[in-house]
């Protein structure tokens, strides 16, 4: 055999592209092991409290939402150390230690595994049922988080939400549901980018593409939003993100995407911490997008003569 031959048959999706990708699964892999463990301890919780009573115990709201691996809301009313369950209707509470009930008139769609004492509501159910207790941008958020991009975390779909809402006229924050629905991102890896995706989708600029995959020759990186019409892309700088190794990666990619013209815009936490931070985030964001769309523009007009053979 020819060994000299042979590698050089030995594909050249690089080192860069394969650390890439490792990173991006580390802390997807990091975001799984969070909520498993979170799912685990609640699941434990309410089969204790379901073991009190003799009625089925129906969970919902931020227990369930914990469940299905949702974040919840930090200014959310409901009390963290209790279990809320759901009712239709008052005269179906009980008296149950550490268990809080509620009445909720959307449509009740439940779930049972057989080593559960307990029912939890459907993710499209427990989405509605939050909506009293979030903003709407929390309320997109939690919608997102229920539909990640990574398949063991994605337990509902925008339709199944859409479809819950027709099916369930009635309820106290319908309304909420119905403005929150346009700024949910299907397929994310993160609530933040869903904060991402909502603040520029609000600005003017268009809807950004999330998760947009960007071919660069023999390998490819896949960033947060992007406006690939004229080559803008955001990247949200989240804690995982200051691992020195990662740092590294995220610079060797960015200056990659430098290299095939795109202009690449890292974004904290703190460009939404307050109304002004958001709107000079926003102020910024308007500037770098408008100046490049201007430029492609301008390309393409100096372009337009020779394309038509004129001299």
């Amino acid at each position: 055999m020819d060994n000299s031959r042979s590698s050089n048959h030995i594909p050249r999706i690089s080192l860069r592209t394969m650390s890439q990708d490792i990173y991006r699964q580390d802390m997807v892999s990091f975001i799984n092991e969070n909520i498993a463990a979170r799912r685990k301890i609640e699941r434990d919780r309410c089969n204790e409290a379901a073991q009190r009573t003799r009625r089925p115990l129906r969970i919902g709201f931020i227990n369930a939402a914990t469940y299905w691996g949702a974040p919840i809301p930090k200014n959310c009313s409901l009390a963290p150390d209790l279990v809320h369950a759901t009712v239709s209707n008052a005269s179906m509470r009980s008296e149950i230690q550490g268990v809080s009930f509620h009445v909720f008139k959307g449509k009740e769609e439940y779930c049972k595994r057989e080593y559960e004492r307990f029912w939890v509501t459907s993710p499209a159910m427990t989405w509605a049922q939050m909506a009293k207790y979030c903003s709407v941008e929390e309320l997109a958020a939690l919608g997102s988080a229920l539909m990640s991009r990574h398949r063991s975390r994605k337990v509902t779909t925008l339709d199944k939400l859409k479809r819950y809402l027709e099916s369930s006229p009635r309820f106290v924050g319908r309304n909420t549901c119905l403005t929150a629905l346009p700024y949910i991102v299907e397929n994310t890896d993160s609530p933040p980018e869903t904060t991402l995706y909502g603040t520029l989708n609000d600005s003017g600029l268009g809807s950004p593409i999330p998760n947009y995959r960007i071919d660069l020759g023999n390998s490819y990186v896949i960033v947060d939003m992007a406006y690939p019409d004229c080559k803008v892309a955001f990247e949200y700088q989240g804690a995982y993100h200051a691992d020195t190794a990662q740092m590294r990666a995220d610079m060797a990619r960015i200056n990659k995407l430098q290299m095939h013209g795109w202009v690449v815009i890292l974004v904290t936490a703190d460009d939404f911490r307050s109304p002004e931070a958001r709107q000079h985030f926003i102020d910024m964001a308007k500037t770098m997008v408008n100046r490049q769309r201007h430029l492609v523009w301008s390309s393409r007009l100096w372009d337009f003569p020779a394309a038509n053979g004129s001299q």
